[in-house]
């Protein structure tokens, strides 16, 4: 649930808690039947993208009933306990439903696949599973915890200082009746854009961050230029249709995939520098031995106490070393393009990166 709540303050009524929930148990019916019967295999089919989109369509269905009637409780008890300030809409639209049942599936599919060997994204088009690993299963759980009290503590936050505030009548003097209020920045490129910034958040922040993928950076920026920005273009020079707020979109959808993108290149940058305590290491062992390690555990402890960190991601790059017939390898994984990686060449002692 922490994935919810730090998405929550930014969504606010465009996102639904409820429905994350019930998404959540709908995803871990099958797991849960799994371990009653003893199954060998405990994240099946529903543990994919396909499995997820499909069982997000079914919460759908559900949820709606299900969220106004808890929402009739939320209320009655934060009203008995003198707290108005706290009441919400008894109704869910559509919009908090879906980006609810759609979020908490892919994102229960993503979490899981850190941390267990038995699910496959991907299928059935590819067996791989690219996240496994990446963060440990320890890690999952501090993030998840630590999201969800910092997302909780900026809802309350939020409802608290957007409570209406009483005042005394009688000291109250109208508003001039010409008198208008220029909306600022917050409101014109966060508030009043949330829905993009959340989307934004998912499918090119989060992956640059977290899995140091540009592949998704990439495909946004490609929509955003080859067709949002003639589509925005042409509804305003024939149509007339498009707001301004469509142009402010425009701007987010380029200018953040670009900016995720050169973070990425960046932290690229810094690999080959950052692995040279590994080269160094691997030369070491093989100048006191004789031959090269078979594996990178071989260096430690005293050619190499630890791996170092090889970009500033929150997931670092996967390192392949094996030696084959005497001659060694060292593979690096990049971040650019999504497919790219270095490796380093020990005969003429440089590296070359592929894509």
């Amino acid at each position: 649930m922490g994935a919810a709540l730090i998405v929550k303050p930014g969504l606010n009524r465009n996102f639904s808690v409820i429905t994350f929930g019930l998404a959540q148990i709908a995803m871990d019916i099958e797991p849960g039947i799994g371990m009653l019967t003893d199954a060998e295999v405990l994240h099946g089919p529903t543990h994919t993208i396909l499995g997820a989109l499909v069982i997000a369509y079914l919460v759908m269905l559900i949820a709606p009933r299900i969220c106004n009637y808890l929402l009739r409780k939320w209320n009655k008890e934060v009203t008995y306990h003198k707290l108005p300030w706290l009441v919400q809409s008894e109704t869910t639209s559509k919009s908090a439903v879906t980006v609810g049942a759609f979020f908490g599936t892919l994102s229960h599919v993503v979490l899981d696949s850190l941390m267990h060997h038995d699910i496959h994204p991907l299928s059935p088009f590819s067996q791989v599973n690219p996240l496994m690993g990446q963060i440990s299963h320890d890690g999952v759980y501090q993030l998840c915890a630590l999201a969800g009290v910092v997302g909780a503590v900026a809802w309350v936050a939020m409802q608290w200082f957007g409570r209406p505030i009483r005042v005394n009548e009688v000291t109250v003097s109208p508003e001039p009746l010409a008198t208008t209020r220029s909306q600022g920045f917050w409101t014109l490129w966060v508030r009043d854009l949330r829905f993009t910034w959340f989307w934004l958040f998912l499918l090119s922040i989060l992956p640059s961050l977290l899995l140091s993928s540009a592949l998704m950076p990439m495909l946004l920026l490609a929509f955003a230029v080859l067709l949002l920005a003639p589509a925005t273009g042409i509804g305003r020079l024939f149509t007339r249709k498009s707001t301004p707020n469509d142009f402010r979109k425009l701007a987010l959808m380029v200018l953040v995939p670009m900016l995720s993108l050169i973070y990425i290149f960046k932290s690229d940058d810094q690999i080959t520098t950052n692995a040279t305590p590994i080269v160094n290491a691997i030369e070491s062992y093989r100048i006191e031995t004789g031959h090269y390690p078979g594996a990178l555990e071989e260096l430690a402890p005293q050619h190499l106490a630890k791996i170092p960190k090889l970009n500033y991601l929150l997931v670092q790059p996967q390192i392949t070393y094996r030696v084959v017939d005497g001659k060694p390898y060292l593979g690096i994984s990049a971040g650019a393009g999504g497919f790219s990686h270095f490796e380093y060449d020990f005969a003429s002692k440089t590296w070359n990166h592929y894509s």
